[in-house]
């Protein structure tokens, strides 16, 4: 066992892979219920290394394979070119973070409603505190109270209460 200060490569690479993945198909899922399943796993992965150090590159590796991929799957979905969509879709929701992807439309339930692809760049990282136990959880503190009978029907009384 050792600590791991920052992210695998194999990992960043097989999370991108699973990304990529989901983004290769699936054309007839709307717009907004794919990025909302997008950034489900975005979430979940920058909660999962969010005491990592040293998680930069590998979060903006994959901020840059998903950014692009939807490109291409909102491109593929709306038999259009890229640089139009993205002069469509693609806003700074702030002045001091990335460009990312902002959705307006229906999802498959008939629901107006928008989405902003999440980001992983600018995540920043959580400060891991450790305390030590007040005493060992396994080890039973509390005095065992135990009957001992030798009639049956006592032991069985006992037992149905």
């Amino acid at each position: 066992m050792r600590v791991v200060t920052t992210i695998p490569r194999d990992k960043a690479r097989s999370f991108a892979a699973s990304l990529t993945a989901l983004l290769s198909g699936n054309h007839s899922e709307s717009k907004i219920d794919m990025v909302e399943s997008i950034n489900r796993k975005l979430e979940g992965w920058a909660a999962f290394y969010q005491f990592v150090d040293f998680k930069a590159k590998a979060f903006s590796y994959i901020d840059r394979i998903v950014f692009w991929k939807l490109a291409h799957w909102l491109a593929h979905k709306y038999r259009s070119r890229i640089k139009p969509l993205m002069r469509q879709w693609c806003k700074a929701p702030k002045p001091s973070q990335s460009k990312t992807w902002v959705l307006f439309g229906k999802t498959n339930n008939g629901k107006l409603s928008g989405e902003i692809l999440y980001r992983l760049v600018g995540q920043g990282k959580k400060q891991f505190r450790w305390r030590l136990p007040e005493g060992n959880p396994y080890l039973r503190s509390e005095l065992r109270n135990t009957w001992t009978s030798r009639f049956t029907e006592v032991a069985m009384a006992f037992a149905s209460v």
